[in-house]
């Protein structure tokens, strides 16, 4: 049922996440059902159905080809840090990307610098920001470094080690985050290279 309220107010949700830039999920279903008159509120998997919907109307096959080479330049940074057991997530490794989407990857390490370091003996230009973020009740640093590449932007995440084992959550879908190795996201090249 494609014009029930809940799709309404998730495509126009999505239709402010790829038109206008609106960044987080409850800020665009909240102004979607707002602007609509609508007292119901999707979930962030909905909208994200709606978003992916949407970028293939928009971008057609050149999403594929972007998707690829967004994917092959996580591969060159991943193989980069690969002493620090990067992981991709997001966008990228779910094929679910749009002209905004960026590279997100999560690398492990007990000092963040190094990783800056290692970033810079690869050639990549790598901008420093420590955002804080309340969790558990208490105030923690989450140290990114911000590599602009022709194709996009990729966001390195440097968490600690023990974090490597324990399942992160999707803020979007609030289940166990999905992290991709590097021998996976070459398998994922090789199979859409062949379709």
């Amino acid at each position: 049922m494609r014009n029930s309220a809940r799709t309404q107010v998730a495509r126009r949700a999505a239709e402010m996440m790829y038109f206008d830039g609106v960044k987080e999920y409850l800020r665009a279903k909240r102004k979607a059902a707002r602007e609509l008159g609508l007292e119901v509120f999707p979930n962030n998997v909905e909208i994200r159905s709606e978003l992916d919907l949407l970028a293939d109307e928009q971008e057609g096959p050149a999403r594929l080809q972007r998707l690829q080479a967004l994917r092959r330049r996580a591969l060159e940074l991943m193989e980069a840090l690969e002493g620090f057991s990067p992981r991709l997530i997001g966008s990228v490794l779910s094929g679910q990307i749009r002209k905004s989407s960026d590279i997100d990857l999560h690398t492990f390490a007990y000092r963040h610098q190094d990783v800056g370091v290692r970033l810079a003996e690869a050639g990549f230009d790598a901008a420093l920001e420590i955002v804080q973020v309340r969790k558990g009740g208490e105030d923690r640093d989450f140290p990114h470094y911000y590599v602009e590449l022709p194709e996009a932007v990729a966001d390195v995440s440097v968490l600690s080690p023990h974090e490597l084992r324990r399942p992160q959550k999707s803020s979007i879908t609030h289940r166990t985050m999905d992290r991709a190795t590097p021998g996976r996201v070459r398998k994922l090249l090789e199979r859409t290279a062949q379709e």
